[in-house]
């Protein structure tokens, strides 16, 4: 049930939940979710022919942001980034945030805010 990052290349990353007797296709091959039980964050993955491979990371918000789906506009790191230079968020904020979205900005935010401040999200 733990969440994994799948780096395939620089361009190409996939957040994964791991479910026992599951199968991960895609363009590197099969990968099989019993493999990735037990593996350390960063390990190399090979796929079943043994041919290509994946590496598996832990998720931050940096590879979330990366990982997600972009079905709509989302916030990337270097404008989250001075988005929290700009507000001046540091430990203790308390920043209310309307449309939560993807999570994306929330993450950088809550992050920044530390765990004295408080993130306040609305989602339409």
């Amino acid at each position: 049930g733990a969440l994994v990052i799948i780096y395939e290349d620089h361009k190409h990353m996939s957040a994964l939940r791991v479910e026992p007797g599951k199968t991960l296709n895609n363009r590197f091959g099969a990968f099989r979710h019993n493999d990735m039980v037990g593996r350390r964050y960063g390990a190399q993955l090979l796929s079943l022919d043994g041919r290509k491979y994946v590496y598996l990371l832990r998720p931050t918000p940096e590879l979330w942001t990366a990982s997600l789906s972009h079905r709509t506009q989302i916030l990337y790191i270097a404008d989250i980034s001075m988005i929290c230079l700009q507000l001046e968020l540091g430990p203790g904020a308390v920043v209310v945030e309307a449309g939560t979205g993807s999570g994306s900005l929330s993450h950088a935010l809550a992050r920044a805010v530390g765990p004295t401040g408080r993130l306040h999200t609305y989602e339409f």
